[in-house]
């Protein structure tokens, strides 16, 4: 219990430090001032995928109960390279790094005004190296 106690401790130390207006929920104004400050090489353009994905009520904010899983994934995509596709890539497949669904990469690049339909992806799983190369095509 201990050791929960302390890491829900960390993570609302951590929270604060997004949530700079003290609402107790972190806009994408307060994420993107975050980035730059920490992570200078961070595409800004890839925080409404941040968003997009741990915000599961859909308000467009992350609130508190959504912040340990938004963490988890900004966590994982500062840890890469800061490419632009590798970041999607990480973000998307943050809950299971072997596959991205069709469905996710579709709702995934919307975030990045790149509409795709379904009928242009060929498989309804992809691994790393297969959404590396349609993420190629999609970007060129």
């Amino acid at each position: 219990m201990g050791g929960n106690a302390s890491s829900k401790d960390e993570m609302g130390q951590i929270f604060k430090t997004f949530d700079t207006d003290g609402s107790g929920m972190i806009d994408r104004v307060e994420i993107m001032a975050y980035m730059k400050t920490n992570y200078p090489k961070f595409p800004l353009q890839a925080v409404d995928l941040l968003i997009m994905l741990a915000d599961t009520n859909g308000n467009g904010q992350i609130e508190r109960v959504e912040f340990p899983d938004f963490y988890k994934i900004v966590q994982a995509c500062v840890a890469t390279d800061m490419v632009l596709k590798n970041i999607i890539y990480t973000a998307l497949s943050a809950e299971n790094c072997e596959f991205i669904t069709k469905a996710k990469i579709i709702k995934g690049l919307k975030c990045f005004g790149v509409i795709v339909k379904p009928a242009e992806l060929n498989k309804n799983k992809y691994n790393r190296d297969e959404f590396m190369n349609e993420v190629e095509k999609m970007f060129e």
